[in-house]
């Protein structure tokens, strides 16, 4: 079978895969607000139209199918300065399983690295939010309103693969590159642990699901991504439970290099939460010698957010990200900012 084939025998996979999940959507109440956040910088940057770019550790809080992408150990730690006396951080860490080790040059006047070429990469993340405060009546006291922690345990495998030698002009010179086209599955485990007004405590379970599609079209790649989140136990913090936060992403991604020093990535994303309408978001990510990175990105139909922009600088095998958002309303823009180191 030739590449398109397998093209829409993976558009219609994911179509009936998540299909169900879409019919049982209903509008409705959710709990645990920390399963409504997302992690990094970078997503920020590109408007969090991530869920079919999904290429490092903040897979985990996008599409964990992407997380197969990861060739090299990586550890990323985040701090998001919120509203109203609010924070938010994560930290993650990926590991590739398996592959041979071979060398890889990239586009950096820094020597060449190491990478695996392996199919499958597990990665676990945890994450704290700690929401504004509040005083209670008639005691006075004050207190924070709500604390959540959340640990994910995610797993990218990808069940095919295929290669194409694309061959580029660079000056005078002809040089050969191997692209690949890949399908990737993932799934991710979440415990939610979550306190209101540090005096109720609840538990719950949720798992998350995605594919990732990339195929080579001409000299770039075509990305499609889908995930379903949240697929878990109510939260329950006396005798009613809140269900959680379930959503499903979907989008789209188109990534070009010129000249082997610059490369643009377009992507764009939908959401359905089952306490909202859609919403959607579409962001550009461009890179100049994998040293230096300039994002933008909007969000439509969100509460908050509506432009994004971004920075991202490499150095050795350390990736510092800048990401900023216009708040719509007048409680303050949002700021992330995220380390990263390879190895």
């Amino acid at each position: 079978m030739g590449k398109r084939t397998y093209f829409f025998i993976f558009i219609l996979a994911i179509f009936f895969f998540f299909r169900p999940a879409l019919i049982c959507f209903a509008a409705g109440t959710s709990g645990a607000i920390i399963l409504k956040q997302t992690s990094g910088a970078r997503p920020l940057g590109i408007g969090e139209a991530f869920v079919a770019v999904a290429d490092d550790v903040n897979a985990l809080h996008f599409n964990p199918a992407g997380l197969a992408q990861i060739k090299r150990h990586e550890i990323s730690v985040m701090y998001l300065d919120s509203l109203v006396d609010t924070w938010y951080g994560f930290i993650g860490y990926a590991y590739p399983i398996g592959g041979k080790v071979e060398r890889q040059r990239g586009r950096r006047k820094f020597k060449s690295i190491k990478v695996r070429r392996n199919r499958g990469t597990i990665a676990l993340g945890v994450s704290s939010l700690q929401a504004g405060k509040m005083i209670l009546h008639p005691e006075g006291n004050t207190v924070r309103a709500e604390e959540d922690y959340l640990a994910n345990l995610g797993f990218g495998y990808i069940i095919w693969r295929s290669s194409e030698k694309v061959e580029k002009r660079r000056r005078r010179a002809r040089a050969t590159r191997e692209l690949r086209n890949e399908v990737s599955v993932g799934v991710a485990i979440k415990l939610v642990y979550s306190t209101l007004v540090q005096k109720y405590s609840a538990m719950a379970y949720a798992v998350d699901v995605g594919a990732l599609g990339k195929f080579i079209v001409g000299k770039n790649r075509f990305l499609l991504g889908i995930a379903g989140q949240n697929l878990g136990t109510k939260i329950k913090f006396e005798e009613e439970g809140d269900s959680l936060p379930l959503t499903v992403r979907a989008g789209a991604a188109y990534q070009m290099d010129f000249k082997q020093e610059h490369r643009l990535t377009i992507s764009t994303e939908a959401v359905k939460p089952n306490d909202g309408d859609f919403r959607g978001s579409g962001g550009m990510e461009y890179w100049y010698r994998e040293v230096f990175a300039l994002r933008a990105g909007y969000k439509i139909g969100y509460d908050l957010d509506s432009f994004t922009c971004g920075v991202g600088f490499v150095w050795k095998n350390f990736q510092l990200d800048y990401g900023w958002g216009m708040n719509t309303s007048k409680m303050g823009d949002n700021h992330r900012f995220s380390l990263t180191t390879r190895f």
